[in-house]
């Protein structure tokens, strides 16, 4: 996991290894984002930022620029940046491509599921289930991205991986943002964990496509 960016990096870390550093970087400030600690609007100036995370600050720029292109940040001058704000209309479009890249996977991925693939997606509705009871909306949600990575990590398809990588945090801090935690606790796996056990990609398609239109609905109607 990321180290909390209220304490300053190792000064060690990645002397030998700028691309690690640069990693590690980018992790905190994202793990900061998609908490909710940096809220939408917090000025992120390199010069300040590498102060307060004890690190070089052309490290400190490879990493906002990395988190610019998620959108996460956006840059107002030369070495100023804040945080993004997020809308439902994002929110909306950012799960629109996600229930498609997940469905891309789930159709290219080998079927039926190995044994041990179909363990994994049962260990991560049971965390899900686990972490919702607590009222742990973060992980639970993590959770419920780790069940549908399961069948990606099965693709061997490197752009289809980068695409939902670069995706799931954005989504991760839209619905910390717009949906609330009983919008990630009320999923009901056992039709999936079913259609996996017995090799129904049908069934098993219907639904993660009634999974990602329950979304869009919260999102779309919130009160409701």
């Amino acid at each position: 996991m990321p180290r909390d960016a209220r304490t300053p990096l190792d000064a060690h870390y990645g002397t030998a290894d700028p691309h690690a550093l640069r990693e590690r970087i980018h992790e905190t400030l994202l793990l900061e984002i998609t908490s909710g600690e940096l809220p939408p609007g917090t000025p992120l100036g390199e010069g300040d930022t590498a102060r307060r995370l004890d690190v070089p600050q052309v490290r400190v720029r490879e990493a906002l620029l990395t988190l610019a292109s998620q959108r996460l940040i956006e840059y107002s001058g030369p070495d100023r940046a804040h945080v993004t704000h997020t809308s439902t209309a994002e929110a909306r479009h950012t799960a629109t491509v996600l229930h498609g890249l997940y469905r891309t996977a789930l159709l290219t991925a080998p079927w039926p599921l190995t044994g041990d693939r179909v363990q994994a997606v049962r260990n991560c509705a049971a965390a899900h289930t686990r972490a919702a009871s607590a009222g742990d909306g973060a992980e639970a949600l993590a959770c419920a991205l780790a069940l549908w990575d399961t069948v990606l990590h099965t693709c061997a398809n490197p752009p289809l991986h980068d695409a939902v990588s670069h995706l799931k945090p954005v989504w991760q801090r839209a619905h910390r943002v717009h949906l609330s935690p009983s919008d990630v606790g009320d999923a009901d796996w056992g039709p999936f964990l079913t259609a996996c056990a017995t090799g129904d990609r049908t069934r098993a398609l219907h639904h993660l496509d009634h999974h990602w239109r329950h979304i869009d609905r919260r999102l779309t109607h919130p009160a409701t």
